[in-house]
């Protein structure tokens, strides 16, 4: 396919869902910056389009990684000369890492962010950045990380505080802002009482409202919805066994 080629914003759409079913993500999120960049007014289904093509294009990259981190922990042990070559590997795809989590932060602040002209929108892609700060903290020590950890909080409160005050309790949008943000707290700032409390309140507001909500906006809500009740599930169990 001519890279000298001006496609139009339909053909750049169309060939992001068909690179997306042949799985080829580079391919897909280099016609989605295309998009983007042609009218950065994101439709609800472009936002999607957005999400998951790179999310499909770090999910491989972060199994690797690590795989490779529990592999150089184990090697470590031993005193293994071959040491040497994981922690090559491993820097190697910390770099990709690096270039993709850089991209999508351009794309969000340089285009869609200046242009997001409603708070759906613009919690949409607050969550977005602080999941790829995320990311990056999971592989990032020292200053780099509470450099990068501050950069995911102030993304995330931001994209909480605005989807609690403009969404409705059932929007999708606020929920997976709240789930994300408690995971990140969780996980990565080890808070893991404000976690909870994040967690617990999104997930007993929405039961509240769950009995006058249309199925079709239960639906869409349930993925959200599953994985608050289980990484509650998780967490309590966790912490109950660490203080028994």
């Amino acid at each position: 396919m001519s890279e000298q080629k001006n496609y139009t914003r339909e053909e750049c759409i169309f060939l992001s869902k068909l690179y997306e079913k042949a799985e080829k993500f580079p391919e897909m999120v280099k016609f989605i910056n295309k998009f983007a960049q042609l009218d950065p007014k994101l439709s609800k289904d472009e936002r999607n389009i957005l999400e998951c093509g790179f999310k499909n294009l770090v999910s491989d990259k972060r199994a690797s990684w690590r795989f490779l981190n529990n592999m150089e922990k184990r090697e470590e042990k031993k005193n293994s000369a071959q040491i040497v070559y994981i922690r090559e590997v491993k820097e190697n795809i910390e770099k990709e890492l690096n270039q993709i989590y850089d991209e999508i932060h351009k794309t969000i602040d340089k285009y869609l962010m200046p242009n997001a002209s409603d708070s759906e929108n613009k919690a949409f892609y607050l969550r977005l950045k602080g999941d790829y700060y995320r990311y990056k903290c999971e592989f990032s020590n020292g200053k780099e990380f509470d450099e990068v950890c501050a950069k995911a909080e102030k993304a995330y409160k931001e994209a909480y505080e605005l989807s609690n005050i403009c969404l409705s309790i059932s929007n999708s949008i606020r929920l997976g802002c709240a789930l994300n943000y408690s995971v990140f707290n969780y996980e990565i700032k080890k808070s893991k009482e404000e976690a909870i409390d994040i967690a617990k309140k999104a997930f007993d507001e929405f039961m509240d409202v769950l009995d006058d909500l249309e199925i079709s906006k239960a639906i869409d809500t349930l993925p959200s919805i599953q994985l608050l009740k289980e990484n509650l599930i998780s967490w309590c169990t966790e912490i109950n066994e660490e203080e028994n």
